[in-house]
């Protein structure tokens, strides 16, 4: 579970920003949008909305997450060796641009809280922390600087023998993963569990809900979650097969073509949509199957590509984040996706989604889906500068009419658009 992750010069953060998903004190949607953590006091949101005008910073957000997510698992490959660290600084400022990004997650793992965290530049580690929550006390694990790296008694003994092998563009926390240390391992699991989707980008996910639909008992839970959509069939079908040289001749591939598709023996999958055939009568009498990226809308074809990262997510309690959520969504789509998260009989292992949106309906306030610590607006100052602020941090009261006043500009974010009556297009 995720309870807090901040970033600073990175991309369009310049200062140090977070977004936290612990409960404030807020009475609203207590019983359905919080989550009792599995250590004492500490309740989280189940889910959390980000609005913001375009280039405002929202995608920037998911892309640190996910940046100082895949850098943590993956550091200490061999084929990360010789390459540069793929880290953008805040570039529109003398102050940042030579100077190194940080990032800290701070999250929960089988019962126990961590805070981990490093400073990175294109070359190098320049610092990097771990510290472990037990009876809300917390205990540095090791601490390093540049390549001086200082362990604990609390961390593993092992651990001693790796600092020497730790390269300077690789994470101590991973390398000891990558050595079976079990704390390492335990939270790379964990950092593991929290999966980033963008919604203009979809070829992870087809790929996962298509794995996921070769398990019966998983596809049950995504045809569930499809007839509940009504997109007017209820099952989907999944078929693999490999191209052979009768077919691709029968299709004209050129003959060099072939024997590329040949000699790469990769296997090719058709989803298919189950939808009723009907006679004179409006009697049932037999079914026929479509192509689910051919022949259905994109917002359909969208909707069951999530449908496995979200019952996963679900199942097992993790942490969801996804960036252009409801580009191409029914908003009814969207509000029911939200309500699954925000349910106890649907999510009672505490799983979390985090997402962009542009569709103010969701805040609406006689919808009644997100607490005012739930709702998060991005902005950007002339500087270049991205800010993030909930409605709860804004004061905004609870009987305010959240998506009439977001639309009005009164909580920011929204595009600051001045149409000169001049401009001329096109010359007369």
């Amino acid at each position: 579970m995720l309870v807090k992750f901040t970033v600073e010069n990175y991309l369009s953060f310049k200062n140090r920003t977070s977004i936290d998903l612990t409960a404030t004190s807020l009475t609203e949607l207590r019983s359905t949008n919080l989550h009792d953590a599995p250590l004492k006091n500490l309740t989280l949101l189940k889910s959390m909305i980000v609005y913001g005008a375009n280039s405002n910073g929202k995608s920037n957000l998911f892309k640190a997450i996910n940046f100082a997510r895949k850098f943590t698992i993956n550091s200490s490959k061999d084929s990360q060796a010789d390459e540069a660290i793929e880290v953008q600084p805040f570039c529109l400022s003398t102050e940042t641009i030579e100077k190194p990004s940080f990032f800290e997650f701070v999250f929960i793992h089988e019962s126990v809280k961590y805070r981990y965290g490093f400073e990175v530049d294109e070359e190098l580690i320049h610092k990097e922390w771990l510290y472990m929550t037990t009876k809300n006390k917390e205990q540095l694990l090791f601490e390093r600087a540049l390549q001086d790296i200082h362990i604990t008694k609390k961390y593993d003994d092992a651990s001693n023998n790796l600092t020497a092998i730790t390269r300077k563009n690789a994470l101590f926390l991973s390398v000891c993963a990558q050595f079976n240390i079990p704390v390492a391992m335990s939270i790379l699991k964990a950092l593991n569990n929290v999966q980033y989707i963008s919604g203009m980008q979809d070829r992870f996910t087809v790929n996962f809900t298509i794995d996921m639909m070769d398990d019966p008992e998983k596809k049950k839970y995504i045809d569930n979650f499809i007839a509940g959509a009504d997109l007017g069939f209820t099952e989907t079908k999944v078929e693999r097969f490999k191209l052979t040289e009768e077919i691709l001749e029968k299709g004209n591939v050129p003959k060099e073509i072939r024997k590329m598709i040949l000699e790469s023996d990769e296997e090719n999958v058709v989803v298919s949509t189950k939808h009723p055939v009907y006679d004179e009568n409006n009697e049932e009498i037999d079914n026929i199957y479509f192509n689910l990226f051919v022949n259905e809308s994109l917002g359909t074809g969208k909707y069951v590509a999530l449908s496995g990262p979200i019952i996963d997510t679900l199942l097992h309690g993790k942490t969801l984040i996804i960036d252009e959520f409801d580009a191409q969504l029914h908003p009814h789509l969207s509000k029911s996706i939200v309500e699954l998260f925000n349910s106890k009989e649907n999510n009672p292992h505490g799983a979390q989604l985090i997402f962009a949106s542009h569709n103010s309906s969701l805040i609406n306030s006689k919808r009644k889906l997100f607490r005012r610590d739930q709702i998060i607006i991005a902005e950007k100052d002339n500087f270049g500068v991205t800010s993030l602020e909930s409605l709860y941090d804004k004061k905004i009261r609870k009987d305010a009419s959240f998506e009439k006043d977001y639309l009005e500009g009164k909580y920011d974010g929204i595009p600051n658009l001045e149409i000169n009556n001049n401009l001329r297009l096109f010359e007369e």
